[in-house]
């Protein structure tokens, strides 16, 4: 049986963790706070695609890997698959979710990327 953790649960530890990151811990220096959210949320992602991927056979090529991202994870996590998917057909992959839940509610004058 797997492990859920309810949305608002998860909600409310974004938030709090973007809040501390951004005001107590790096108040004066958001560059810095940005790339240390950005370092958890790709260890998250790293760590969760391990999880959903570890009975599944290894991707073949790139577009596989993509392609199971956009619709078979995406949904998995969101309950929705990607909104876009883009490429510059050189190995770049930009994929696009208007409605992300994890920072749909934040706010603030820094991106994070």
């Amino acid at each position: 049986m797997g492990r859920e953790v309810s949305e608002s649960c998860m909600d409310g530890l974004v938030t709090e963790m973007v809040s501390l990151y951004s005001t107590r811990f790096y108040s004066n220096k958001p560059e810095i706070a940005a790339r240390r959210i950005e370092a958890i949320g790709y260890q998250v992602g790293h760590q969760l695609s391990e999880r959903y991927t570890v009975e599944r056979p290894r991707f073949t090529d790139h577009l596989e890997a993509i392609k199971f991202i956009c619709k078979d994870f995406w949904t998995e996590l969101f309950k929705k698959p990607i909104d876009n998917l883009k490429t510059n057909h050189r190995g770049t992959f930009v994929l696009q979710d208007n409605k992300f839940p994890w920072l749909s509610r934040m706010s603030g004058g820094w991106s994070i990327g």
